[in-house]
């Protein structure tokens, strides 16, 4: 059977959580100034009672995904849809090597371990399998300010005064969940906010520019470089350029030096070079991508964020 994302997750939803061990994982995010990040991983004691509940839920999101799409770096509204990436392409794989100590991995011991936490895992496996959920947390896990209210806890027949216990709430939705060197996101905001991917982002830019310059796509490729910088939306743009690989074929770049000409699209291309100016960044990343589109019906040219072959929308 080949190993396509649908297959692993059909693989997963056949495999019996029932029996199987489940650890808790808590993640420190914190940028350093060069905006690289840098995570502290702790693992986390729980009780059989929350370790039942951890493992609920995890099944509960494994079974009610079923639309999966592959990973955009720009997307249109995500909808019911379960986007895929290998792990290997974000910080989740610093996370997992972390993680992948077992019981070597230092351990949680006192409340303020959790406190300011960035995000948690959940990790269940067995001899068969294991997947691991990541969930960015929200402001439970953050020190609790004093404010005119006193939050009170009615239990074993007396109230007790909340802050002088630790309460910390795990969501019933998740992130995403890693199978099988896959992930599949649930909800890409919350797993763009809660991993690095500026890093990623502007390694793809190395690599496409690198290209750039061996191909020879553009005139000047420091010029390109300087403006595309840490641009969110250029670094999205190019990491794009980067997955469909359009440039690599001399077929394509011929194509869109023909489409430039007879639809005047105003880039000037001098032997066989795209040039660059301070004004054209966003075009030249537009056209590279096959975002210049023209509708059959009003002859206009849009140039699109999102597109989906015809064949997929049927």
């Amino acid at each position: 059977m080949t190993k396509t994302p649908e297959n692993k997750l059909k693989k997963l939803k056949s495999s019996n959580l029932n029996d199987a061990d489940v650890c808790l994982w808590i993640v420190n995010k914190k940028l350093q100034r060069n905006k690289t990040a840098k995570y502290n991983v702790l693992s986390v004691e729980i009780n059989d009672k929350v370790s039942e509940k951890l493992k609920k839920i995890v099944k509960d999101n494994i079974d009610k995904s079923n639309h999966l799409q592959e990973y955009s770096y720009l997307t249109e509204d995500q909808d019911d849809r379960i986007f895929t990436m290998n792990y290997k392409e974000t910080d989740f794989f610093s996370l997992y090597s972390e993680i992948s100590k077992g019981t070597d991995a230092p351990r949680a011991k006192e409340k303020e371990d959790l406190l300011n936490t960035s995000a948690y895992i959940v990790q269940i496996k067995d001899h068969n399998f294991e997947v691991l959920t990541f969930t960015p947390t929200d402001e439970s896990w953050k020190p609790k300010k004093r404010t005119e209210k006193i939050p009170l806890l009615f239990k074993e027949k007396k109230l007790i005064d909340l802050e002088e216990e630790s309460v910390f709430r795990i969501q019933k939705k998740i992130g995403f969940f890693y199978f099988d060197e896959i992930m599949f996101i649930l909800n890409k905001r919350s797993v763009e906010f809660g991993l690095n991917f500026r890093e990623g982002m502007k390694a793809n830019r190395d690599l496409v520019l690198k290209d750039f310059e061996t191909f020879r796509i553009v005139n000047n490729i420091e010029k390109l470089r300087e403006k595309i910088g840490e641009n969110t939306l250029y670094l999205r743009k190019i990491s794009m350029i980067k997955n469909n690989g359009y440039y690599k074929d001399q077929n394509f770049m011929t194509g869109l030096i023909a489409a430039n000409k007879a639809e005047d699209w105003e880039l000037q291309i001098i032997n066989n070079q795209i040039v660059v100016t301070d004004d054209n960044i966003k075009a030249i990343l537009t056209v590279l991508n096959d975002d210049r589109l023209k509708s059959p019906i009003t002859r206009k040219t849009f140039d699109v964020h999102v597109k989906k072959p015809f064949s997929e929308s049927k």
